[in-house]
């Protein structure tokens, strides 16, 4: 198995980076004095109100149209620090208003569940989204528990923010900041996905309830007012996925100015892979240039080669609105035998200030096979977003793929949502 020392080796670099920030300029680790604590206006528990609804319709070819009018509520408190600990839970819930929908891809484990109608991805649930407690004192933090992680860009790990039901993880996560330095260490064994809590746990179906198996995320960073430098080594071992299976991944960024790049190598194994080990590389290169004050234009092209996945990312964010990609990049198939890595060639446009405070965003993408030889086709997307006030806030956003090749069809989505935060 591929995962032979890795589990060693991730160990080691949470070890070392800790032990790099403990001895720089033969600092200690702080000591914490058990001693009364002052009077705080800080208050016992703090409420956290995050609720959402949405319309979203829905179609790709050959399936039927799916409407799905949605309301999520997650509700939370957060203890006041006590020398250093405080913690945090929360609850999730789902419903749907207007169920004419397919909520998953895969069987009717969840609900609503409109054989031959076009999945989207919001099934009912209620579940414990987060619980976790922790320790910080000056440049250290250490959090146990059910958990939100993101790393970076969120192309990698990340929360699945999009979907009504987020995705967290059961985990250890230490960070250390120490001016520029950040560096940042988790494990986790098993991450909650988005279908909530009623979903199919065990093949032979597809699991999804959540991924189980060992999941290793180390980070480091450097950024000052010029420049950001960093690196990651992220190791995945999908338990209950043969298709997704193993993938280690090894990359760094740059971003410097209106320029942002990215690479990384993976390895690891798949049932998609005929002799089931192999190895591919991870590319990403944008430019922003902004325009005015309230204007900027954004050019990008982002690379994965055949069999590289990102199972843990922010789909949603990659490779256009209409998520015509998220089940290849996540490693789960390989659109029967159409897929072969993926050239993402995009354009985007953004203009703030308009009247009541609106912002339009535009997008357009042309999608290529990673040997440039096979144009998959293209996309168009836009949105309007605005902030009423400090809490509430809405976006309208629609997407539309158009098909140049088999396994690929087209797809149209629109989105209305409001957004309220306490």
């Amino acid at each position: 198995m591929l995962m032979n020392g890795v589990f060693a080796t991730s160990l080691w670099a949470g070890t070392v980076l800790t032990l790099a920030f403990a001895s720089a300029g033969e600092r200690q680790v702080p000591r914490v004095d058990l001693l009364p604590m002052e009077s705080s206006k800080e208050p016992w528990l703090t409420p956290n109100i995050d609720f959402r609804t949405r319309y979203e319709f829905r179609n790709t070819d050959p399936f039927d149209d799916s409407q799905a009018l949605t309301v999520r509520l997650r509700g939370g408190l957060l203890t006041r620090e006590i020398f250093g600990f405080r913690a945090f839970g929360q609850l999730e819930a789902t419903e749907a208003l207007w169920g004419d929908y397919r909520s998953n891809p895969a069987d009717d484990s969840t609900d609503p569940y409109v054989a031959g109608n076009t999945v989207i991805a919001d099934p009912t649930n209620f579940e414990l989204n987060q619980g976790w407690i922790q320790f910080e004192h000056d440049w250290f933090r250490l959090r146990a528990g059910r958990q939100r992680i993101i790393r970076n860009n969120a192309a990698f790990v990340a929360h699945v923010g999009w979907r009504q039901n987020e995705q967290t993880y059961d985990a250890l996560n230490l960070e250390i900041d120490e001016g520029p330095f950040h560096a940042a260490y988790a494990y986790s064994n098993r991450a909650l996905r988005i279908f909530g809590d009623d979903a199919n746990d065990a093949p032979p179906g597809a699991p999804l309830l959540d991924f189980e198996g060992d999941f290793h995320f180390v980070d480091y960073r450097y950024e000052d007012e010029d420049m950001t430098v960093g690196a990651y080594f992220y190791s995945l071992d999908i338990e209950n996925h043969a298709a997704m299976g193993e993938s280690h991944s090894l990359g760094i960024f740059v971003h410097r100015g209106p320029v942002r790049g990215e690479v990384a190598y993976q390895f690891g194994e798949s049932s998609l892979v005929g002799d089931g080990d192999y190895g591919a590389w991870y590319g990403h290169l944008a430019y922003t240039k902004p325009i005015g004050d309230a204007s900027e234009v954004k050019l990008g092209v982002e690379y994965l080669q055949e069999h590289f996945k990102t199972p843990f990312a922010l789909l949603h964010a990659f490779n256009g609105f209409a998520d015509v990609f998220v089940m290849q990049r996540a490693g789960a198939n390989d659109a029967g035998g159409a897929y072969h890595g993926l050239t993402d060639l995009y354009l985007g446009f953004t203009q703030k200030g308009l009247p009541l405070g609106t912002t339009f965003k535009v997008f357009g993408h042309a999608y290529l096979d990673d040997r440039l030889g096979t144009l998959y086709g293209y996309e168009v997307d836009a949105v309007l977003e605005r902030s009423f006030s400090e809490r509430v806030s809405g976006i309208l956003k629609a997407a539309h793929f158009v098909s140049e090749e088999r396994g690929f069809p087209d797809a149209t989505q629109v989105t209305l949502e409001m957004n309220y935060r306490f």
